[in-house]
């Protein structure tokens, strides 16, 4: 094993939700399937004047006629700030801390519900696990998107 070249400094939850849903039919938490399920995901990360980076992830899950409802209603969001190894190429070390950290800030949140839904009435839930790959490529595509939106709304041709 291989140290790795980004370093897990810091975690904070900035909202941590979890209630049972009985509103919904009741079922252990266990046999809940997500597939289908309407979930909600937000990331954004930036970099900090002292050069670390921050990586921001929400996950809630979402009330749904379409799909199958989950047994709680979730909303949390952590941020997580990492250093990057100075011996990473600077072309790179946005997109590895974004789709790492990511990954890492999302798995604390997964630990956090599995770990509150243990003692909760419908028992406990394990979030899906998702793939970051790929995100920062998407992340990058929306943010371009809303700025040439808003430079063609602000265009004075």
């Amino acid at each position: 094993m291989k140290p790795s070249p980004i370093t897990f400094v810091d975690l904070k939850f900035l909202r941590v939700h979890v209630e049972a849903d009985f509103h919904g039919e009741a079922k252990p938490a266990d046999a809940f399937d997500f597939d289908g399920a309407l979930l909600a995901w937000s990331l954004n990360h930036g970099q900090r004047e002292d050069g670390s980076w921050w990586i921001a992830v929400g996950f809630a899950t979402n009330d749904g006629t379409d799909g199958p409802n989950c047994p709680y209603k979730i909303d949390m969001q952590a941020i997580g700030v990492f250093e990057v190894s100075e011996s990473v190429d600077a072309g790179i070390r946005e997109e590895l801390v974004f789709e790492n950290g990511a990954a890492l800030v999302y798995g604390a949140i997964r630990d956090m519900v599995s770990t509150i839904t243990a003692r909760s009435i419908s028992g406990p839930l394990m979030l899906p696990t998702p793939t970051f790959v790929g995100s920062f490529a998407e992340h990058r595509g929306k943010l371009a998107e809303i700025q040439s939106g808003k430079n063609a709304r602000c265009s004075f041709d």
